[in-house]
């Protein structure tokens, strides 16, 4: 009925394709950094010890680890709309019990199902969009969830810059149950992954799916058994490894580079580098929030026009520059000078390291093993930054800002010398196309062209 009710006023299926990864994406982003203009409230209110409060941070990142790890073998089995589906109810449930207000029991039980559903998001949401979308349009389309996180990270600091004094943090932690409805509305409206169904062997319900999506063109030239070609030891044909190597490699290098420990204690760090506590922190938080968004639009205009690997190199030696500054700036006492540091890193952050492991995962993996190989790589990366979230506060009382600051530094150094060794070029050329490449064997370097 609701799919009825969209398509019969003509919404084109790149709008519903949008409105799923801007909802599903500001989902993520708002249910990741909510926590952090509020964690000082909750700390106070339930007598936290600092552990307490990387716990309170990491139950939901933990969350997020299981359901990207479980996203391959249910999206697998189940598609990848009702995998969405069940997304937004596990979601629902978990800020209905946040919102409820039933102590610190109910705030870590709410913040692991949040976390489940994030985590399955993050795997499906991308995938579903990418093979959905005409390939010209696909890395801007897929990069657009990156833009939703940041929107959706701006979104909850703006919140807490205007309302934390005001509004019970149980309405600041649980608004994010409002983006999941339509995350809900956008996949009762959409059909099914064309090539997940081919996978599943029906021919028919692939042609009504691809005419729906405007796919009929693209579909017609692809192999009928390239969807769901498999074999004994998939992960083991041609390059598939080594494209599960990168992806997991960009995605480790994505969350040691610092970006959570940022996301989710930036106003303690703004404190650390001089700024007042309260309304001094939250503000700058919010600066750092805005750049984010400023910098991912710029990353949309750019993906499919410069390409995936010039940003990734680009950004990560940007990134290393910005918190080369931060560490000048904690030594010396000044604040401005950090903050600066740490804008330029958010901005370079949000061309390379920020979007494109989303559209490098979501191309290169072979389709028979799409799912598995995307839900390795996606388990990767919250694995790496529940790391960062339950460590980050300790590290900094451990060996200060300047010190953590510096180990992140060390990152964004090698994720520069691994995007100019490894990172293919995937511009512009059709899914079949790329699996065809790493099916037969082509180095990464090649695959793309």
């Amino acid at each position: 009925m609701i799919r009825k009710f969209w398509t019969d006023r003509s919404i084109e299926p790149i709008v519903l394709i949008l409105t799923l990864i801007v909802s599903g994406g500001f989902t993520f982003g708002f249910g990741i950094a909510s926590v952090a203009g509020v964690l000082d409230i909750i700390k106070s209110k339930f007598e936290l010890s600092e552990s307490g409060e990387q716990f309170v941070v990491g139950v939901l990142v933990l969350g997020c680890f299981l359901g990207a790890a479980g996203a391959g073998p249910i999206s697998a089995g189940w598609g990848r709309k009702r995998t969405i589906m069940l997304a937004a109810a596990l979601g629902g449930l978990g800020y209905t019990l946040i919102l409820a207000g039933l102590g610190l029991a109910g705030l870590l039980l709410g913040r692991s199902l949040a976390g489940l559903c994030i985590g399955l998001i993050s795997m499906v949401v991308p995938m579903y969009a990418a093979e959905t979308t005409p390939a010209q349009r696909r890395g801007a389309v897929v990069s657009m969830f990156q833009l939703a996180i940041t929107l959706g990270i701006l979104g909850a600091y703006g919140a807490t810059l205007a309302f934390a004094a005001s509004v019970p943090w149980q309405l600041l932690l649980g608004a994010g149950i409002l983006p999941l409805g339509l995350v809900l509305l956008a996949i009762l409206a959409l059909p099914e992954s064309p090539r997940w169904l081919a996978a599943r062997g029906d021919p028919a319900a692939v042609q009504r799916a691809t005419h729906t999506l405007g796919l009929s063109d693209e579909w017609q030239d692809m192999p009928v058994a390239t969807a769901g070609a498999g074999g004994g030891a998939p992960f083991r044909r041609g390059s598939t490894a080594a494209v599960l190597v990168l992806c997991s490699t960009l995605f480790v290098l994505q969350n040691l580079s610092g970006i959570d420990g940022i996301l989710y204690y930036a106003p303690r760090i703004f404190q650390e580098l001089g700024f007042s506590a309260g309304t001094a922190a939250l503000a700058a938080t919010f600066g750092l929030g805005l750049v984010n968004v400023l910098a991912t639009i710029a990353a949309i205009a750019m993906v499919d026009r410069l390409g995936r690997r010039p940003l990734l190199i680009f950004g990560s030696a940007a990134m290393s520059i910005g918190l080369a500054a931060v560490i000048v700036a904690s030594q010396l006492g000044w604040p401005w000078i950090g903050l600066a540091g740490l804008a330029v890193f958010i901005a370079a952050f949000a061309l390379s390291l920020g979007p494109l492991p989303y559209v490098l995962m979501s191309e290169l993996f072979p389709t028979a093993i799409r799912e598995a190989g995307i839900a390795m790589a996606s388990a990767t990366s919250w694995l790496f930054n529940a790391l960062i979230a339950f460590t980050f506060l300790s590290l900094v009382a451990a060996i200060g800002l300047s010190g953590a600051i510096g180990l992140f530094l060390v990152v964004c150094l090698l994720s520069l010398g691994f995007c100019l060794a490894f990172t293919p070029e995937t511009r512009g050329v059709r899914l079949e196309e790329i699996e065809a490449a790493v099916l037969a064997g082509r180095p990464l370097r090649q695959i793309g062209g």
